[in-house]
């Protein structure tokens, strides 16, 4: 075996390890990740986080224009290269033992998922100028993102499934649109301010008043309504996680964008790190919790099982996706994070043996997330020790994700969304 098999062998093991240290960084692992990006950065000046976010932003505006082709010759060459073995690209056989299941709502919940959609402003908007970059209820229908809903939240009533669809719908906007909306505002002042806009019409709060901002934009109109009907019934705990975890997600897109502006390829475990943030599988996670109407208990938030299963569920949504979008992502120009590239790039593999070592390391995080559910969360449930209620109903959420990744696999299968670029 060569050193550098036995290196990407250690590096996978590492990964399917799990983070032992990190559940404690709950509160503080985001700051540790900015603060690594900022190392990347190389920046002398010491500022405050709120600069400190602020600087990325003439390089992220930069990469915001940058599209492929735009370099000159060796980059459109590259592209067109990349492009070519993205035709051939074949899917691997996954590994998923969980069960996937429809929600029987799905078909009353659809149109009316749409009809909200193009209400807010979302589908080709036209009452107010928005930074979208072209998302359109022709995306919108070919993706059919209450299809993922139902088949991520199969037991939900259908005014929860309509609810968790808006949410979804506006999850995978944000995903496809911060780079051309980047490039819409220019300046990384008005970038920050945002943002922060965006997560104004998110109040953590008891009650919720008329006052605040007015929205706007299809995207403060969407997050607005969502938070409407999803606060008041969650705890003030549940939201600030929630509201937490939205603005990593955001903030995250940062990271992502520096790379593709520095052309540097973080390694395969920082990767995967960072991938748990801009992929929003943490807003899902908590999402899970409020559409069984029953929310984690702090003392067992903080247990490494339960951070491990939350981490091999975001693991496996994250790597999944990876996978199966890469050739879209080759056809778009934006494929420099995907960790398939990233693992090809550090390891100088083709892309056929990438996708196996990427698919590997998915074997393995899935098996975490079965395993956890099967022995290591019922153990730590029972050291605690808890009542059997809220073992039952810990279990229920942890099946319930195990259940969302299956879903989600079966919604890739399924979806115009990466078909174009099969």
């Amino acid at each position: 075996m060569t050193t550098d098999s036995l290196h990407r062998q250690s590096v996978a093991s590492r990964i399917m390890t799990d983070d032992t240290a990190r559940h404690s960084g709950n509160k503080v692992r985001f700051g540790r990740v900015l603060r690594r990006a900022e190392c990347v950065r190389k920046s002398a000046a010491p500022r405050s986080r709120r600069m400190e976010h602020s600087a990325w932003f003439m390089d992220l505006v930069a990469a915001a224009r940058r599209r492929p082709g735009s370099e000159g010759g060796a980059e459109d060459s590259r592209h067109r290269q990349e492009a070519a073995v993205a035709d051939t690209f074949q899917i691997p056989s996954f590994y998923m033992p969980f069960p996937a299941r429809v929600n029987p709502h799905l078909q009353d919940v659809r149109p009316r998922v749409r009809a909200w959609a193009h209400s807010m402003g979302l589908l080709e908007p036209q009452h107010t100028e928005s930074h979208h970059g072209g998302w359109s209820a022709e995306i919108f229908d070919r993706a059919d993102f209450t299809r993922f809903t139902a088949l991520t939240y199969p037991h939900t009533s259908a005014v929860e499934l309509e609810l968790l669809s808006g949410w979804h719908s506006v999850i995978w906007c944000l995903d496809d649109i911060f780079l051309p909306w980047c490039e819409a505002l220019g300046k990384r002042d008005q970038i920050l301010d945002r943002i922060e806009r965006l997560m104004s019409f998110l109040p953590v709060a008891t009650h919720f008043s008329p006052s605040g901002p007015t929205p706007q934009e299809p995207l403060e109109r969407a997050l607005a309504d969502l938070w409407r009907r999803t606060a008041p019934s969650a705890s003030l705990s549940w939201q600030f996680l929630y509201t937490r975890s939205l603005r990593q997600f955001l903030e995250a897109s940062l990271w992502e964008t520096e790379n593709l502006t520095r052309h540097r390829f973080p390694d395969v475990i920082e990767q995967t790190e960072m991938r748990r943030d801009y992929g929003a599988a943490g807003c899902s996670a908590l999402l899970m919790e409020h559409s069984l109407g029953w929310e984690i208990t702090e003392d067992i938030r903080v247990t490494r099982p339960f951070n491990v299963l939350i981490n091999a569920f975001r693991d496996t949504v994250d790597l999944h996706n990876d996978i199966v979008s890469y050739p879209k992502e080759v056809r778009e120009g934006v494929a420099k994070n995907n960790i398939v590239r990233v693992t090809q790039e550090l390891h100088d593999l083709s892309l056929h043996d990438a996708v196996s070592f990427v698919n590997r390391v998915l074997t393995g995080r899935v098996r975490t997330l079965e395993e956890t559910v099967r022995t290591d969360l019922p153990q730590a449930l029972y050291d605690l020790p808890t009542n059997q209620h809220t073992q039952r109903a810990v279990l229920r959420h942890a099946r319930a994700i195990q259940g969302w990744a299956a879903g989600s696999y079966h919604w890739h299968e399924d979806t115009d969304r990466y078909r174009c670029a099969a």
